[in-house]
């Protein structure tokens, strides 16, 4: 029995808490950690980037609530060369490739240089989803020499790097590689390249020697100024002895085995002498409903563009409740209306205390700022994204339509799904796009059998005395119904009836729920659209 609980308490504790118990484990006299993520700002940012820092957070998070000190940083790897021209840049950039991409003008014309246009976009949305990360620039670490005694680790060890490296490679390193191997890409001081230069001559005591095809040769300190960037496999370990990084998240490329998270341990542990951190691989973020993506096009799927439909707290809850080796889906289709009600459904039981202990820590992490948990009430996205088309978008329009209806509704959260919903339609799925009639549907109204007439007059005729969403939703179920219907017959005639009154009102087949939606539009509107005198459409007979 004493096991099986013990089995069910290890189940209930949420991935990111193991992590942290982990770390705690691993480092007993520690009170301080640093969790990290990072990334090469050589293109769009995408959602797929930000596993690596919401991992990271939750760590982090876990970590703060267990009453350890903790530092979330965020390293934008921006002094990488630009290796290609995404598809959408000018080919005149490709004068630019093999420069660091903080020193390449934005192709965008928005901001000054090209690192700095990808890196604001994301740094700009991480208030919004609740991170609070320091930024560290490589550019400017490297450009200050911050990293000079790094380097010069790693330059005077630069064969028993090779030898490391050699391990790893399936044809190894022979002799003349090792001798002639140097872990630093010098950038050419005239022409800015790393891919036209090569390190002729380290003489140990601070002094590099290098050649670039362009013509130039120099001799530099590199005490006194920096030249250049360690290879990344390299650079990699550098910064967490450099950081004192305990903790960093990465995706399945660097996760495989012999990758480069197993080089750069060891060149962590072997070379600079410190156990690496702890490592969290991660799987992919999958999108659906839209065209497959393409990193290598730079056509990608950006956080910016995630949020112009999704609530924070949502995208947060969908990464906070898989754990990093599951492979996340977001949609851009119908399916996104589910993870709306599921997450609104875990809200609601949240507060009514039916959440294990695991369910309700994922809602705790789902929040922007902790202990500041999404409102109870929870106006689903479904019904704010119909009403949304009958108010033509118009917040004020739409709560005067709930109080109309007498729905409870939270100002915040009806205005965020609102913007959310109406995003949604008008850019993925304009098939939901509500156009109310202007004028009475004649035409329909004329070629609906007599016995489908009398429905819509009985609605018109009964609706003032059952004007309430209870009484209007028994009304339009029991106008079609007749005594003798079996089930079957009952539902095809009703579904018949609320396309009639559909056809008649928006001119399709289906809509928002049915009684909602005439309490929605109102008496009068309903009135206007349906009420059609014989002389009207006999009229319209004869014509």
């Amino acid at each position: 029995m004493k096991e099986e609980k013990l089995e069910k308490m290890i189940k209930e504790i949420h991935w990111a808490y193991k992590i942290a118990e982990k770390l705690i484990e691993n480092n007993p006299d520690k009170r301080k950690f640093v969790c990290a993520a990072g990334i090469t700002p050589s293109g769009k940012v995408h959602i797929g980037n930000f596993r690596d820092i919401i991992i990271s957070e939750l760590v982090y998070r876990a970590l703060k609530d267990k009453g350890y000190e903790a530092e979330l940083i965020f390293s934008w790897d921006d002094f990488d060369r630009l290796r290609k021209v995404p598809q959408g840049v000018p080919q005149t950039f490709l004068k630019y490739l093999g420069v660091p991409l903080s020193e390449i003008p934005d192709p965008y014309g928005c901001h000054e240089l090209w690192a700095k246009h990808f890196e604001s976009e994301f740094e700009e949305l991480m208030p919004e989803l609740g991170i609070k990360a320091r930024f560290i620039y490589q550019s400017q670490m490297y450009n200050e020499n911050k990293y000079y005694e790094g380097i010069k680790i790693a330059l005077q060890n630069r064969k028993e790097i090779a030898e490391i490296l050699g391990k790893f490679r399936t044809q190894g390193m022979s002799e003349q590689e090792i001798e002639s191997y140097f872990p630093l890409q010098v950038y050419c001081r005239k022409c800015r390249k790393s891919t036209t230069t090569r390190i002729i001559n380290y003489d140990e005591k601070n002094k590099i020697e290098y050649k670039c095809k362009c013509g130039h040769h120099e001799i530099v300190d590199i005490s006194k100024e920096n030249i250049g960037k360690l290879s990344w496999k390299i650079d990699w370990p550098m910064r967490w002895w450099y950081e004192k990084v305990d903790f960093e998240p990465g995706g399945a490329d660097h996760a495989t085995s012999g990758g480069s998270f197993d080089v750069a341990k060891t060149i962590a542990k072997e070379i600079y002498g410190i156990k690496p951190p702890l490592f969290q691989g991660y799987g992919f973020v999958g999108i659906e409903g839209i065209a497959k993506m393409s990193s290598s096009k730079g056509d990608v799927i950006t956080p910016k563009q995630i949020l112009r439909i999704y609530e924070p707290e949502l995208l947060r809850w969908i990464f906070v409740k898989s754990s990093p080796e599951k492979f996340i889906t977001l949609f851009f289709k119908s399916q996104i209306v589910r993870q709306y009600d599921e997450f609104d459904n875990a809200i609601r039981k949240f507060y009514e205390g039916k959440l294990s202990r695991l369910k309700k820590r994922e809602i705790e992490l789902s929040c922007i700022f902790p202990k500041h948990f999404p409102k109870k009430d929870r106006s689903p996205f479904r019904q704010i994204a119909s009403f949304g088309q009958v108010v033509q978008g118009n917040l004020e329009e739409l709560k005067k339509l709930y109080k109309r209806i007498g729905l409870e509704y939270d100002d915040k959260l009806i205005k965020t799904r609102l913007e959310k919903s109406q995003n949604w339609i008008e850019l993925y799925m304009p098939e939901l796009r509500i156009k109310l009639k202007e004028k009475p549907n004649i035409e329909y109204f004329r070629n609906l059998s007599e016995e489908e007439k009398e429905e819509i007059r009985k609605l018109i005729k009964e609706m003032d005395k059952y004007w309430t969403l209870e009484k209007l939703t028994w009304l339009v179920y029991e106008i079609p119904k007749k005594p003798w219907f079996s089930e079957q017959k009952k539902k095809r005639a009703q579904r018949n009836f609320f396309k009639n009154v559909y056809r008649m009102l928006i001119d399709a087949d289906t809509g928002p729920r049915l009684p909602t939606f005439l309490l929605a539009l109102g008496e009068e509107k309903v009135k206007y659209l349906l009420e059609i005198k014989k002389d009207e459409y006999k009229t319209n007979i004869g014509r």
